[in-house]
Order: structure tokens, then sequence, then C-alpha cells
């Protein structure tokens, strides 16, 4: 049997990449820290660390051991999280993972909600694309993910839709398009910044030029920063395909969406959970209120 205690040195270790770093966390001896891991490696039967003048670095035993250790370390939590809502504590702490699309507008409003009903439950919010959240998920490093992405079909995990975002041709107020009914093929007049081709909307942009026998724009710029394309937006003739919710255009007049001729494309921004997180009071509050804006901002 593997001590939850052992397993934790195991960890700050392995994310600190020495041992006297470790120490300093753990607020313990270095002839401590290094028994422990030398009793753990002992239990197992191998070497986890491999010691260097720079300080430690995993074996593959370490990093195998380390996935297992954080899914561990995440129930040992949640378990903690349980058992003061059950002894009547309104606390917890709860990791969510948001697209972009969500960190303008839909998060900020979950977050001002959450800390008006439920002050004690602290939150920490990592963003990222998909590829990089559902491994996370999937290991119990995040309790709840939210974005714009295709539906999680994963039977591990319950998804469920919180909104429809709307796609829409983004460029400067001041763009020469801007103001007026624009064709498709006017689009290719000028350069565009989009996300990356695995972004499910920037496929969608393509679908809309080829079913009209038109080449889809070839990016000038492809970047999976919101921050980057909207500055590059705001200060120049690019234009962008990008989901409204990833955008502030009701509050910004700097921006603009373009009439373009062409159907409406409503992305579903989704969140996914594993349904026993919602044993856990505090990840069942972050959803119940995910569920409340999300209606919120369709209304």
């Amino acid at each position: 049997m593997l001590e939850s205690r052992r397993l934790r040195h195991f960890l700050a270790v392995y994310e600190l990449g020495s041992i006297g770093r470790a120490c300093e966390k753990l607020l313990l001896t270095q002839p401590a820290l290094s028994k422990s891991i030398r009793q753990l490696e002992d239990e197992l039967g191998v070497r986890l660390f491999d010691r260097t003048p720079m300080g430690v670095v995993p074996t593959v035993f370490g990093n195998a051991l380390a996935l297992h250790a954080k899914s561990i370390e995440a129930q040992f939590r949640n378990a903690e999280a349980q058992i003061s809502s059950l002894k009547g504590k309104a606390q917890g702490h709860v990791t969510v993972g948001i697209g972009p699309s969500v960190a303008r507008n839909i998060m900020p409003a979950v977050t001002r909600t959450l800390h008006a009903i439920q002050p004690d439950i602290a939150l920490t919010v990592l963003e990222g694309l998909v590829d990089d959240l559902l491994p996370r998920l999937r290991r119990g490093e995040l309790d709840v993910m939210i974005g714009s992405w295709p539906p999680i079909t994963d039977p591990m995990f319950t998804t469920e839709t919180v909104l429809a975002d709307r796609l829409e041709v983004i460029g400067r107020s001041g763009h020469p398009l801007a103001g007026r009914a624009v064709l498709r093929n006017e689009l290719l007049n000028y350069p565009w910044a989009l996300p990356p081709a695995s972004q499910k909307w920037r496929q969608s942009l393509d679908e809309l030029f080829l079913e009209r026998g038109l080449e889809p724009p070839k990016p000038k710029v492809v970047s999976n920063s919101a921050g980057y394309l909207e500055a590059l937006i705001r200060s120049s003739d690019f234009l962008s395909f990008l989901p409204r919710q990833l955008l502030d255009l009701e509050g910004d007049d700097g921006l603009t969406t373009l009439e373009v001729e062409m159907e409406r494309l409503d992305p579903e921004i989704s969140m996914s959970f594993r349904e026993r997180a919602l044993l856990d009071a505090s990840i069942c509050e972050v959803v119940q209120v995910l569920r409340s804006i999300g209606a919120d901002f369709a209304d």
C-alpha cells in the first residue's frame, strides 16, 4: 500500500525538479524527504529519479507514477471537499478548464455569481484548447471543462450544452467592408488572421467558401491567441472568423461584425465533467452556475 504522504512528497519533487525546493514547499529537512523518496522507490522496486548536478530528472517509472499520483491527489482533494460539505461547510476548491471563447464574458460572469452566492468556494481557472484540457480532465487535474469545441463523446464524462454561440466575420470598425452588405468573394481581397486549422470554426469557414466554389482564405497569420488576434484586427485591415463570445462586441466600438451574405453558424459551448464529480458540493455549485449563466447569455 502506497502512503498518501509519500505520494505527496514524490509529486513535490517531480513538479519542482529539485529536492531542495520540494523541502521548502513541504517544510521538511532534506534527509527526511530523501528518505521518503528512497522508501517509495524500495516499495515499488524501481528508481523514480535520476540525480544530476542540476537537480533530479524523473525516470520512465517516475513519469508513469506521476500520472496516477496526480489522479489520486485529485481524489483526496475531492474527498476532503465532500466531507467538509457534509459537515455543513460551504467551501471547497474547483479547477475549471476553459476554452478561449468563454474567457472574456462567460467565465467572469460565472465567477462573479459564484463569489456572491458561495464566497468560500475557491476557483482555479486554466485556459487552453481541447487537446490540452481533455487529458487533464481525464487525469483528474480538472473538475470541469467548458468551451466551444466538437462534442466530447467519451463515456467517461457527462457533456451538456451550455449555450449556442455565433460565428462572425470580424473586422475593425473603420474597415473598408464595414457598414454594408458584403459578398463572400470580396473577403478574399483582404488579409486574414485565423486560429489553427484544427479549430472547429476554422473548418466551418473553409466550408462556407468551398460550397460557393471559392478557395478558402489563406491566412497570412495563424495563432491560437485570442488576445493577439483581437489586437491585430483592431489595428489593421486583417479579417478573422471568430465566435461572438470570444470578443466584447457589444461594448467595443473598435471592432465590428461584417454583413456577409451567408447562413448563420451557431457552434455549441459545452461543459464536460465526471458524473461522480457532482457528489462534491462545490463542483456541483459551479456546474449549476455555469448552467444558469449559459441560460442568461442565451436569452
